[in-house]
């Protein structure tokens, strides 16, 4: 039973600084999104909803490299603090061997890895796909934004547009001013009483165009190389302005792609080429990165007793200087497996393998 709560004691000594690490690491992240959400909020009148499920599918995106780094933010301040206060000493003296204490500390890194590994195959390749999305989703409203009622502007779909009086919510203006020079040989100026923005959905959520639909003008049109000018009247000119990529299609990137998805394109590929290569190296990467708790136990048990010991601030420059480490080592690896100068699988272990044999060595120098 003393055994029972001892892991129960050094599993929660454990877990909480890794949640709170979790939360922290995700809030310097946002941090980073803060003003781009700013922008949406404020100027593109996106809704609370969209901006609380972006935040949501960024913080999934980010997770795969946030784990790793807090759970070993967490070993480190459990066992500084256990050092600091003499508890491992008590442990040991009360029959614990080394290795024992570090069954609760495996059991953890086995759930984060776990939890890692069904992050890194699909749902973090789902938010990047949905975030994408849903950033063009939301950028296509700026079209629809750009107008300033008394200002003119050029960032209504590259056109220089005045209106002196706009409502951008109801998408209607007032006495409106239209300059195109898209075709420079033939620039066209339109002036009409009234306009108005009619959005043309392409489904339920996307927004697949824009039809501007002025009133009451004339159209000015001058061909600049045979000095010619025409000018006709109209009752109504409707201008339609697609919005590119508005189904959602972008470039593809592999980690974009389910695994399955990943490996039924890797197999669809027959030759060695950089392409199978680096779908081979994307999958492997996902795998290694998602091992990588289960190899920072006895670097976080082994640099949390010596390295960090009476400076438990140090646990947070001890975790941002190994994870660096471990990403730069990582980048290398990638390199060379997408190049085929080492196999995939085994490219994508060097920087877990690296951390291993640097934690053990920590781990059996540590001073209990």
């Amino acid at each position: 039973m003393r055994i029972k709560k001892i892991d129960r004691y050094i599993f929660t000594e454990v877990l909480n600084p890794f949640l709170g690490g979790v939360i922290f690491f995700a809030f310097v992240f946002l941090m980073f999104q803060v003003l781009k959400l700013s922008e949406f909020l404020i100027i593109h009148g996106v809704g609370s909803s969209q901006i609380l499920k972006l935040v949501s599918l960024l913080i999934i995106s980010f997770l795969p490299i946030g784990l790793p780094i807090a759970f070993l933010l967490g070993v480190l301040v459990a066992f500084s603090r256990f050092s600091s206060d003499s508890e491992l000493v008590a442990m040991k003296a009360g029959g614990m061997s080394l290795n024992r204490i570090a069954v609760p500390v495996f059991a953890i890194s086995l759930l984060v890895a776990g939890f890692s590994l069904l992050l890194n195959l699909n749902w973090a390749p789902y938010s990047e796909i949905a975030v994408r999305n849903l950033y063009l989703k939301i950028g296509n409203t700026k079209f629809t934004n750009a107008i300033q009622e008394g200002t003119f502007s050029t960032g209504f779909f590259n056109l220089l547009l005045y209106a002196e009086k706009a409502n951008n919510r109801a998408g209607k203006m007032e006495r409106v001013f239209i300059y195109d020079e898209r075709d420079e040989k033939h620039p066209v100026t339109v002036i009409s009483k009234t306009g108005e923005l009619i959005r043309v959905q392409s489904n339920e959520e996307d927004l697949g165009g824009v039809v501007l639909q002025l009133q009451d003008g004339t159209i000015h049109q001058s061909d600049l190389v045979g000095s010619n000018y025409n000018k006709a009247n109209f009752g109504t000119y409707q201008i339609f302005f697609d919005i590119p990529d508005n189904t959602g299609q972008f470039a593809f990137k592999p980690k974009m792609l389910g695994a399955e998805e990943l490996l039924k394109k890797r197999n669809l590929i027959t030759e060695n080429n950089y392409e199978r290569r680096e779908l081979d190296t994307e999958y492997w990467r996902r795998i290694s990165i998602a091992l990588t708790p289960i190899c920072f136990v006895f670097l976080g048990m082994g640099f949390g007793t010596v390295r960090t010991r009476g400076a438990r601030f140090g646990v947070l420059l001890v975790a941002f200087v190994t994870m660096g480490l471990y990403w730069q080592i990582l980048v290398s690896a990638i390199w060379l497996g997408e190049r085929g100068t080492l196999p995939a699988w085994f490219a994508m272990e060097i920087p877990n393998i690296l951390i291993l044999m640097a934690g053990i060595t920590s781990f059996r120098k540590a001073s209990w």
